[in-house]
């Protein structure tokens, strides 16, 4: 597919005004389902990981176009902005969440958008930008291709997924269609990328990981894992909830690392970084 003549002389603002509809009030309220991250409704062990996510995408936007695919509420969309982009518009099939991000976060472009079907011209971005996505939808190859296909030459693709080996083990979620595991993952992205680099977040002792799910799966369905965390004090405490990401003291302790191809390690999350070769 090419890319019309119009388009390389078009800037980034007349991009967004021609590709994005217009913003759109807030919706009152924006129940918290435990699949997007609610400012100030979301318990902090889950807004952190989603955080660190955003952090490590943010070391490559600097200055750069950057698409948001399942962008949510948009607080990470917004923390993109913060991170140096020169522009970002964000992308979500779900209409109420869009319109909380766009009222919510106005340095942004914000539209209702399916991810196998977005609603950019070609080569258009420098980078995209997809956290905990493909795992929600039945086609993945159209997915990546999407992705591949709004992206510039040398453009970068930094996405996440759950580790099914780990996160199929532990939790059962309506939401997710397919799982991936670690080889599938890098399968996936290899057919499409010509420089691809894996990481982890969130690493686990394989065989200790498994037995604490046996362990907690019998004690839920017993009705004593919520008595037995509360005796132990690990169960979380009420205060306030975060409204926005902040770097912070993830730049330097971060659980995101290089991915670890082992038996005995595995991660709860993994990172992609893929690169379009450049022309």
């Amino acid at each position: 597919m090419g890319v019309p003549d119009q388009m390389s002389e078009m800037n980034t603002k007349q991009l967004a005004q021609k590709n994005i509809p217009s913003t759109s009030e807030m919706p009152p309220e924006f129940e918290f389902t435990g699949e997007r991250i609610v400012p100030g409704r979301t318990a902090e062990h889950l807004f952190r990981e989603h955080e660190e996510r955003y952090v490590f995408a943010g070391q490559y936007v600097k200055g750069k176009d950057v698409l948001d695919v399942a962008c949510g509420t948009g607080v990470g969309t917004s923390y993109l902005h913060h991170a140096g982009a020169r522009s970002v518009w964000g992308l979500d099939i779900d209409p109420q969440a869009i319109a909380f991000a766009k009222a919510r976060y106005g340095i942004a472009s914000f539209a209702q958008c399916d991810a196998t079907a977005l609603c950019l011209p070609d080569d258009s971005v420098d980078v995209v930008v997809s956290f905990e996505t493909i795992e929600h939808l039945q086609d993945h190859q159209m997915y990546i291709k999407e992705c591949r296909r709004v992206l510039r030459p040398g453009g970068i693709f930094i996405c996440s997924t759950p580790n099914t080996k780990l996160y199929g083990r532990r939790w059962e979620n309506k939401y997710h269609v397919h799982e991936l595991s670690p080889r599938e993952f890098e399968s996936l992205l290899a057919s499409h990328f010509g420089e691809l680099l894996l990481f982890s977040q969130s690493e686990r002792i394989y065989p200790l990981y498994l037995s604490r799910c046996f362990v907690s799966r019998i004690l839920d369905a017993a009705g004593l894992k919520e008595p037995l965390l509360e005796m132990l004090g690990r169960k979380p405490k009420g205060g306030q909830l975060r409204e926005e990401f902040a770097a912070g003291d993830l730049a330097t302790s971060p659980s995101i690392v290089p991915f670890r191809n082992g038996v005995m390690i595995q991660p709860v999350y993994m990172l992609a970084v893929a690169r379009v070769p450049p022309k």
